[in-house]
């Protein structure tokens, strides 16, 4: 049979890690990177997806390529917001796609995936569009994990929205525990960003508050 053939339990156990690996990735993704979990998501399932191909080895093989290729783009894209954990998914992928000599996605197919994961590459990093990028947010590191169970630190925070937050986060990390803390593009009258920071400051427990973009944290 075809699927016999084709997709071989060596080529269908690369295209497990991948798919296996790209969860791993997006569970550390909760970790570190809270606020673009959505990311995270559509990168997991879409490693999944050459699994309902087993009965179509071309397509499965074909799928596995150019899932990884875009995959393995994405990770170097999205590096500083955590993407970089696809990586090893990726790579597993790019191998299911080619381990097995009688079912490999063609030539043709690998020069078109690989011109275009490059192109995407390419032009997400030369010609980067600041409208497409979220509004910079505060990060906030308090003292102790402890600070989750303290009323009065949660309805500080919750006030911060008198003063421009648009969202707020509170989530645990290598121990500690963060504050992420959104602001809309502009301000209404009488509120302003260094406000905004002012108050991040004095929220109790606080030891450190960073300005970040989609790329980096200052």
């Amino acid at each position: 049979m075809e699927g016999q053939q084709g997709v071989s339990a060596r080529q269908w156990g690369w295209a497990v890690a991948g798919a296996v690996a790209a969860g791993a990735a997006m569970v550390l993704g909760l970790l570190i990177s809270p606020f673009v979990v959505g990311l995270f998501l559509v990168g997991a399932v879409a490693a999944a997806v050459p699994l309902l191909m087993r009965a179509a080895p071309r397509a499965f093989a074909r799928l596995c390529l150019a899932i990884g290729a875009f995959l393995l783009a994405w990770a170097l894209i999205g590096a500083v917001i955590g993407m970089f954990l696809f990586l090893p998914a990726a790579l597993s992928l790019l191998v299911a796609a080619f381990v097995e000599a009688g079912n490999r996605p063609g030539a043709r197919w690998a020069v078109t995936v690989a011109l275009a994961a490059a192109a995407v590459f390419t032009s997400a990093v030369l010609s980067p569009d600041p409208d497409d990028e979220p509004p910079p947010y505060f990060k906030a590191t308090l003292d102790s994990a402890s600070r989750d169970r303290d009323r009065e630190f949660h309805e500080r925070v919750d006030r911060l929205r008198d003063f421009g937050a648009t969202r707020t986060e509170v989530y645990e990390m290598a121990g500690r525990l963060e504050l992420n803390v959104d602001m809309p593009e502009s301000f209404p009258g009488g509120q302003s960003q260094d406000r905004l920071r002012e108050e991040i400051d004095r929220l109790p427990g606080v030891v450190e508050v960073r300005l970040c973009t989609f790329y980096t944290c200052d």
